[in-house]
């Protein structure tokens, strides 16, 4: 693996999120200029040949951007010498109380692509930020040609009940007619949207987790080569299993080669 180097830039003047950004390169890219992003933080690897895939990572609650690298994911990505440069973008925990999530985390996509000079963009989020990211593509369909969603928490344990109780998103999806708060709104749109018309989803399961049932909702309306399963709870050890079971997938070569 390669070593890292670390170069720290500052976050320009931007609304009220200002803050350090921390950028990784691997050797032989370098940081000539400060990266802007609204909100937060941004950690990225490249190798020396840039790689041609842009894979960004949204945090879940209560971590940072830094979480990614001492819990081993982006050492994971550097082990396995994939084609693939990393950024983190957090679009802080205020943004799913007032609703920006779509706006902040979009923009914070958008810079850290344009950034990185990739075409190609998958997005990985862990618990709450899978739904971040769900709520995006929502929006731009287009977004990611793949999406790593490890333990996914997308609504509050009530409205999964809900949905469990009605036999699962489809059955429910009748019932709900008309119901669309921002959580409601999403699962009606992941009951109804063709397969076909997103991103690839891969969807990560911990078998202990006490969100499972979210998991087990969605990964319902995937083909089973898309679920991978662990024995844990909603914790870096599962998060880290997971991360490592996908990677050796090597999903991002299926995209490439036109895989359904």
């Amino acid at each position: 693996m390669a070593n890292i180097s670390r170069v720290a830039v500052t976050v320009g003047t931007v609304a009220a999120h200002n803050r350090e950004v921390d950028l990784h390169f691997m050797p032989g890219m370098a940081a000539t200029e400060a990266t802007k992003i609204e909100p937060a933080m941004m950690v990225g690897t490249e190798s020396a040949r840039r790689p041609d895939i842009l894979l960004i990572i949204v945090p879940g609650m209560g971590m940072d951007a830094r979480d990614m690298e001492t819990q081993g994911l982006i050492g994971a990505v550097g082990k396995r010498d994939l084609p693939v440069s990393i950024a983190t973008v957090d679009p802080g925990p205020d943004s799913y109380l007032d609703n920006s999530v779509e706006i902040r985390l979009l923009e914070g996509i958008a810079e850290a692509r344009h950034a990185a000079g990739s075409n190609r963009i998958w997005l990985a989020g862990i618990s709450l930020g899978c739904q971040a990211i769900l709520r995006c593509v929502r929006l731009r369909p287009d977004l990611a040609e793949g999406l790593i969603l490890l333990t996914p928490y997308l609504a509050s344990t009530g409205l999964i009940g809900e949905i469990t109780r009605a036999g699962g998103m489809r059955p429910w999806l009748t019932s709900n007619a008309n119901r669309n708060d921002p959580e409601r709104a999403l699962l009606t749109w992941l009951g109804t949207m063709p397969l076909g018309d997103l991103p690839r989803i891969l969807v990560g399961r911990a078998l202990s987790d006490r969100f499972a049932a979210t998991a087990n909702l969605l990964a319902d309306l995937l083909p089973a080569d898309q679920v991978t399963n662990v024995p844990g709870k909603h914790d870096w050890a599962s998060w880290r299993a997971l991360w490592n079971l996908i990677l050796d997938q090597n999903p991002f070569e299926r995209t490439a080669a036109g895989a359904p």
